[in-house]
């Protein structure tokens, strides 16, 4: 057979074009944070609470929290983590997810081993001794959530703080394990041998937190197993004190969301959003997902598992080397209506105002 006539290779599954966003909205995070870690580039979850908006990085142990004001978002405020738990306001959290239910904020940290971080990009030169170290997790071992209370200074806004009524500020005991959720993952046959690999190489990371009453889905990023997502689900109680703790077994659900790792969720209503893209941290296709009827859907089995097919509603824009989604949030239209708010790592250079510290943010229209 000659070249010209060599059939061309089929495209069984070819992604459909990037939706258009429709709109786009500004952040503004220039608070004086006496040179601190800066989340401009860094930001990894967020969570809309009315005309609050809440904000988490990949860097140090704190949420940022701005205010609406027509269609941007400003007058931002740096919250530390370690005013309303007992954390080291040193380490590095990694919050990894941000939810809102009946008051309260929840925060989730990824739970993952990492190496250390080439600074400069370019070096030749790799030191494999100081590239073997693995961080220790404990740090980033954290499920936590905060009592919201109205803002008195901000009529429509709301602020955490540690205690409102009997509710207190709390979150799952730490441990020599890092806390009870990462050992139930290092006890699971199926999730064991990744809790010694870092995150974005196929190790554990957690990305994502939705709340239902006392049910929480996690997602996670990594490891993705056999080109299925893990969603964790359990059913989480409080102590007298505000310490959080898992009632119950740890359910895996697996989903197939087309070879991509989940990094952030939100629930609306019965159902279930899912923004996923590459477990690692090279650029690929991101994607929203819908569950519909999450809800009434409740893991049924420890072992026996069965397959869920969200179905794929927007495909999202990346970059080459920046601009990777990681963060959703649901935000009102004056119709009544929801678009969803996409927050960056890594910010192309045409979204940031560094003089100004503005992030141009893209919205998308929630489909019927």
């Amino acid at each position: 057979m000659s070249e010209a006539s060599w059939p061309s290779a089929p495209s069984a599954h070819p992604w459909r074009e990037v939706t258009p966003a429709c709109g786009r909205v500004e952040i503004a995070l220039d608070a004086d944070l006496e040179g601190a870690d800066d989340p401009l580039a860094d930001l990894s979850a967020a969570v809309r609470v009315g005309d609050t908006l809440f904000l988490g990085s990949d860097e140090g142990a704190a949420i940022e929290r701005l205010e609406r004001d027509g269609t941007r978002w400003v007058r931002h405020r740096r919250l530390m983590l370690a005013d309303y738990l007992d954390l080291d306001p040193a380490a590095e959290a990694d919050v990894e997810g941000l939810a809102e239910e009946d008051g309260w904020l929840w925060v989730l940290g990824s739970h993952a081993r990492t190496r250390p971080k080439l600074r400069r990009r370019g070096e030749d030169r790799i030191d494999l001794g100081t590239f073997s170290n693995l961080n220790d997790t404990r740090a980033r071992c954290l499920l936590a959530r905060l009592p919201l209370v109205p803002d008195p200074h901000a009529p429509g806004r709301v602020m955490p703080v540690l205690s409102a009524g009997g509710r207190r500020a709390g979150m799952l005991e730490r441990t020599k394990y890092g806390n009870e959720l990462a050992r139930l993952l290092a006890r699971h046959p199926l999730l064991k041998p990744f809790t010694q690999i870092p995150a974005k190489e196929g190790g554990i990371d957690l990305e994502g937190i939705a709340v239902a009453g006392s049910r929480l889905a996690i997602g996670m990023r990594g490891p993705v197993i056999r080109n299925y997502a893990v969603l964790l689900e359990m059913e989480i109680g409080a102590r007298r004190s505000g310490a959080l703790r898992i009632d119950g077994p740890l359910f895996k659900r697996l989903l197939d969301l087309e070879g991509l790792g989940i990094r952030d969720l939100k629930r609306i209503g019965a159902d279930l959003l899912i923004l996923a893209g590459p477990t690692t941290g090279l650029d690929g296709p991101c994607a929203i997902y819908r569950w519909r009827d999450w809800l009434s859907e409740p893991a049924e089995h420890y072992d026996m598992v069965r397959l869920h097919r969200p179905e794929r509603i927007i495909d999202l824009p990346f970059g080459r080397g920046d601009d990777h989604p990681e963060g959703l949030a649901l935000i009102d239209r004056a119709d009544g209506r929801l678009d969803l708010l996409i927050v960056c790592d890594g910010p192309a250079p045409f979204r940031l105002d560094a003089a100004r510290r503005r992030l141009a943010c893209d919205l998308f229209r929630l489909p019927d």
